[in-house]
């Protein structure tokens, strides 16, 4: 920099030791001292730069100040001040001076730095055009921070507010450096923006934009995110001199962006990746296979026996369990194979470029290995295998969801061979998986075109033979599979929330028939019992629905039974506990269905609302040879006997299990020894003849 011809104007206790100090300084060619601030008009003409100790107190001074600011707009001003009276230096520059500095510390530095500045920003403003010096003196009195940088982006002003955003001290004035390193990454923090792209870059080419987010980074605190607006300044003869930018701190706002996009995207339990951003993210891995003709592997993973621990040691266990299985898998994919949770105790695993078909049935038995190993939850030991099924793109489908079905639909047969195994997807289950689909888009019209037919399977008194009641049973008139079991359908209407419509649909047609029957054959006491889901107790449609069923048809309330799966009600949310208990308000009976599976839960029937269950037909088929199920079924009916709850079997196929179950004051029985189900016009020709005195059993049927 080369030496300046400086004008000094104030007479304070420290000017004279300053401006000693300044002549020896090589930016200053030739120093002028003034003791007032009424300058001669000859001196003008001869100084590049006018120094200025503002009055003796800011807030008296203030008007003054702007007063002989004023007068000397066409010079460049830097006031100096004490350190211990800095406010007066940093209210000089905000009525109009070009900087300013503590004469007590100001090092020869600090003082070239400052005069290049001041005329450089002195010879900016005085270029500006009458239309943005207007504006500029606008947005520098806005909230927002305000930096102004010249053509070569040099900065040449900052705003308090500015200065309060981005940290910087008063008398801190940024360098090239700085200019260089401002906003360089992008919102992540992560993410470098390419140089023609910086905002402070963009502004001084006379870019004008809006809303770029940037994160200003500094080694000591938290990236600062700034969404920043830019433009250029102009000459009155519309030449580009500067740009400005203008921005506010939005990392609050940002985090909480990021936050609520963490919550849509990854699952709070386990903080792996839900189904929704795991398909997401296994489309991307599937176009990468397709454009470098390589092979992925979808595993999906289920846990064995899951609802076990959730029904004998809490859900709280059952939770913690998940967040380990989930962890355990994070720890031995290999870097770029990803996981998600799907829901529930479904788990599943993207594996990418594995080579030979084997590397990935190598890779679950990995995963096996490792899930099956003990887990130390809260004090307990648990165990929990897992039955995985491994689908391999390209082959067993060519869209997420579709190596998604395929691998679900192997990971079941897994299960059915004893879980705590893997299984790859067949030809054989693509087949399986082509007949779901068709179902599923089957059941979306069956009961518009009335497919839908109930079965009736009828139910005794085991003391005196008597048909006291029959159970609803759905089937589906397929008009290219036939007659299909619930077996085929039941989980498909579950999964596609068609078992809302359905299940009304069940409701209303065995009411209506039940209702006929009570009328023809003089049956006043003939009772229904029908299956629910567990979705159906999750929405608010079902209580309603009961209630219409049995007033449209004049009915009995205590002549309907609803059958819920054993175990599930123990872990209702309140409000099905809430339809639970509203249903036993309309006069129904609950009862448990499939009692006695390896999953009950004896406190399920400590609830208040169960009037009785069904014993499972797994505990009835072998129960002649079967010492264990016979104790068991003997156990469960005194246990019922103490709560006044009724008993009934289902799957009874001999005489032999028929005279056990009398000999243990069962209550009720149904199976194949009794009748198969059947359709209702049969169910009217069963009813004639007990009324005529004819038992089922001596029909033999």
């Amino acid at each position: 920099m080369s030496g300046r011809s400086i004008l000094y104007l104030g007479d304070s206790e420290f000017a004279g030791n300053f401006c000693n100090k300044l002549e020896a300084y090589a930016c200053c060619r030739n120093l002028v001292r003034h003791k007032t601030t009424t300058v001669p008009d000859e001196l003008f003409d001869a100084v590049d730069l006018i120094m200025l100790e503002p009055g003796a107190s800011a807030d008296q001074t203030k008007p003054d100040l702007q007063t002989i600011l004023t007068g000397l707009k066409d010079s460049p001003v830097i006031a100096v001040v004490s350190r211990d009276q800095e406010h007066r230096g940093i209210e000089a520059v905000r009525a109009g001076a070009q900087g300013y500095l503590c004469a007590d510390d100001a090092g020869h530095e600090e003082i070239e730095s400052v005069i290049d500045h001041a005329i450089q920003r002195h010879q900016l403003l005085d270029r500006l055009s009458e239309t943005d010096s207007t504006v500029l003196s606008i947005l520098k009195s806005i909230n927002d921070g305000v930096i102004v940088v010249d053509s070569h982006g040099h900065v040449l002003d900052i705003n308090p507010a500015a200065r309060s955003i981005l940290g910087l001290a008063p008398r801190q004035q940024p360098d090239g450096e700085w200019a260089k390193s401002f906003c360089t990454r992008a919102a992540d923090g992560l993410t470098e923006i390419e140089h023609n792209d910086l905002p402070l870059v963009r502004a001084c080419r006379g870019e004008k934009f809006t809303n770029h987010v940037a994160a200003y980074q500094t080694a000591d605190y938290l990236d600062t995110i700034l969404s920043i607006n830019g433009q250029g300044l102009y000459d009155s003869s519309r030449s580009l001199v500067g740009g400005v930018i203008t921005f506010r701190d939005i990392t609050d706002s940002m985090r909480r962006t990021v936050e609520l996009e963490q919550q849509a995207q990854y699952d709070e339990l386990t903080e792996l990746p839900n189904r929704r951003l795991f398909t997401q993210q296994l489309r991307k891995a599937i176009g990468r296979a397709q454009r470098q003709k390589h092979k992925i592997a979808l595993l999906f993973v289920d846990l064995d026996r899951f609802k076990s621990v959730n029904d004998t040691l809490g859900h709280d266990i059952g939770d913690d369990l998940l967040r380990q299985v989930a962890a355990r898998l994070n720890q031995n994919l290999r870097v770029g194979d990803f996981s998600g949770r799907w829901g529930g105790d479904e788990f599943v695993v993207c594996i990418e470029d594995f080579g030979d078909s084997q590397n990935a049935a190598a890779a679950a038995q990995k995963l096996v290995l490792v899930l099956s190993e003990k887990y130390d939850v809260k004090g307990s030991e648990v165990y929990a295998t897992p039955s995985i099924g491994i689908a391999i793109f390209p082959g067993a489908g060519d869209s997420a969801e579709q190596l998604i079905k395929a691998g679900d639909l192997a990971m079941y047969q897994a299960k059915n061979r004893g879980g705590g195994r893997f299984q790859y997807y067949s030809d054989a289950l693509n087949t399986k998986l082509e007949q779901r689909e068709e179902l599923e888009v089957g059941l979306r019209h069956a009961l518009v075109r009335d497919e839908f037919i109930l079965h009736y399977q009828p139910r005794i008194d085991v003391g005196t033979g008597r048909l006291i009641g029959l159970e609803a049973l759905i089937r589906w008139q397929h008009p290219r599979f036939g007659l299909l079991p619930p077996t085929r359908f039941l989980n498909i209407l579950e999964s596609s929330g068609l078992i809302h419509s359905a299940g009304e649909w069940i409701i209303n047609t065995a009411c209506r028939q039940l209702a006929a029957w009570q009328h023809k054959f003089e049956l006043p006491d003939l009772s229904v019992a029908i299956n629910l889901s567990r979705q159906q107790l999750k929405a608010g449609r079902l209580l309603e629905a009961v209630a219409a069923a049995i007033s449209n048809n004049a009915l009995d309330a205590g002549c309907i039974e609803l059958e819920i799966g054993d175990g599930d009600i123990v872990r209702q949310r309140s409000s099905e506990l809430e339809t639970l208990h509203g249903l036993r308000a309309l006069g129904v009976r609950l009862s448990l269905d499939h009692f006695g599976t390896r999953d009950v839960s004896f406190s399920s029937l400590d609830t208040g609302v169960i009037d009785s269950f069904v014993l499972d037909q797994s505990l009835i088929q072998d129960v002649e040879i079967n010492g264990s199920h016979q104790r068991i079924v003997r156990a469960a009916i005194a246990m019922a006997r103490g709560l006044d709850i009724e008993v009934a079997a289902e799957g009874v196929e001999t005489i032999t299990q028929l005279e056990f179950l009398r000999s243990c004051n069962c209550d009720l029985a149904q199976g194949f020894l009794i009748s198969r189900p059947m359709q209702a016009d049969k169910v009217s020709r069963i009813l004639r003849s007990e009324i005529a005195g004819t038992r089922l059993l001596s029909r033999m049927n």
